[in-house]
């Protein structure tokens, strides 16, 4: 395919996904001067100088409070870049699937990208495709950026890529931000999946103790019981037994797919470790007493799996 052909092939593709819309990120964001009353219940109101609350304009939810440095970007703007950037790329988009989600009431957008006509092999067998993620967010707990990764097709888990080659751009939302030369930056992205696969296949031939799987689990999940047990030279299996260990379903989940899936398919390496870890990420709901915002957790995991994988062996 020339790249002619290859550019009108793109606008047509991302036509398609333009006619698709924004889905729940279809809303604009306002803005209003802070104020509160000065003198306790039965004060006069005053302004807070330099502030600005932010609020969706269709509910009137309050999203956060920011400086008067602070440029948004809407959900809709983001959307629009990153479809742009794709249409402009030389990637093969022919099946492209797109997925948008909202989370915190409307504070973060995340939007997907998945690209099945990039693929590679893993280590186990399985295949992997190109994966992009955007993310925007209002409340500051995430700055605008664009990231790379994988989604293996057996599992559906979203494979993490190292930070060194994760992250395409990242800018806070200021008068400085330039969204689309951030986006443009998703043109580097040829080569990371090899790139990629190629440490997998390294992590697959390199074994790992129990004791040092779990460790990297339970500092996933946060487990700070397990951590502190293990430093206290507790074993794995006594750390297990305590009903304690229980509390945490993070790390009961992830343990039990390390041992009764990931492990015996895969053996006792850190390949096995990393799938565990991404799994987690990917699909535990947590507990029913304790509902989460799963796109939220889903992406804040992801970047936990990222900082733990780069304690692993070869992954300098």
């Amino acid at each position: 395919m020339n790249t002619v052909t290859s550019l009108f092939s793109n606008r047509r593709l991302i036509d398609n996904l333009r006619n698709s819309g924004y889905g729940e990120a279809d809303f604009q964001v306002l803005s209003s001067p802070v104020l509160y009353k000065n003198g306790g219940h039965f004060g006069n109101l005053k302004e807070l100088e330099g502030k600005k609350v932010y609020y969706r304009e269709d509910t009137g939810d309050a999203l956060a409070i920011h400086g008067e440095r602070y440029k948004p970007v809407s959900h809709t703007q983001m959307i629009d870049t990153a479809r742009n950037v794709l249409e402009r790329s030389n990637l093969d988009l022919v099946d492209i699937k797109e997925t948008i989600q909202v989370g915190d009431n409307g504070s973060v957008c995340f939007i997907r990208h998945q690209l099945p006509n990039h693929e590679i092999t893993t280590p186990d067998g399985d295949t992997a495709i190109l994966e992009m993620l955007h993310i925007n967010s209002f409340n500051s707990v995430w700055p605008y950026q664009a990231t790379v990764g994988a989604l293996q097709n057996a599992c559906t888990n979203h494979q993490v890529f190292l930070g060194s080659t994760a992250g395409i751009y990242k800018a806070r939302h200021t008068n400085k931000l330039n969204v689309d030369h951030g986006a443009s930056q998703m043109n580097k992205i040829m080569g990371i999946l090899d790139t990629q696969n190629e440490l997998w296949a390294k992590w697959a031939n390199h074994t790992v103790s129990r004791q040092e799987a779990f460790q990297y689990i339970a500092e996933a999940t946060g487990s700070k019981f397990a951590l502190g047990k293990l430093k206290e030279g507790e074993t794995t299996g006594s750390i297990m037994s305590m009903p304690k260990a229980y509390s945490n379903t993070s790390l009961m989940y992830a343990w039990t797919q390390y041992n009764e899936r990931y492990m015996p398919a895969m053996g006792n390496n850190y390949w096995a470790v990393y799938n565990t870890l991404t799994d987690w990420s990917s699909h535990h709901v947590g507990s029913r007493k304790n509902k989460i915002d799963i796109p939220v957790a889903q992406v804040k995991r992801s970047d936990k799996v990222q900082q733990v994988i780069a304690k692993f062996p070869l992954a300098a």
